[in-house]
């Protein structure tokens, strides 16, 4: 179906500025100071979210051994420590700003993969966020 891929992209913008200006509003309007608890109760949605799409099927999730997931343990800390710079970062820039600076991370590591490592990337993609469906 060929508007199967815009709406879904569509989707996925409406949702990430939506997400964006609750957060905005949560951390800054609200004064919430506890960005772990925040962090926590997004987790958890998420996690809600993918274990009722891997049963829908939508998604397809394999059992892991203790030793794998240790390994992805030093990376699981950083992540908590992104999430909780950028939610400082979101409590005290304007919106564009924040999304401006978060996003430059995806246009530096684009032109390191098509300048440096010479790969073909389709720009019309969104390589890293955006599930790529088969047409």
């Amino acid at each position: 179906m060929y508007l199967k891929r815009p709406a879904g992209g569509l989707a996925f913008c409406l949702f990430y500025l939506a997400s964006s200006f609750t957060n905005k509003y949560v951390l800054s309007v609200l004064q919430f100071t506890y960005p772990t608890l925040f962090q926590g109760w997004q987790t958890l949605v998420g996690g809600l979210l993918l274990h009722i799409s891997w049963k829908l099927g939508w998604v397809e999730i394999n059992l892991c051994s203790r030793s794998e997931i240790l390994s992805w343990l030093p990376a699981s800390v950083l992540f908590v420590g992104i999430i909780y710079a950028g939610s400082r970062a979101l409590s005290r820039l304007p919106i564009p700003v924040f999304l401006t600076v978060h996003n430059a991370a995806e246009v530096i590591t684009c032109g390191f993969q098509k300048f440096v490592q010479k790969e073909v990337i389709d720009l019309l993609v969104c390589h890293r966020t955006a599930p790529e469906q088969d047409t």
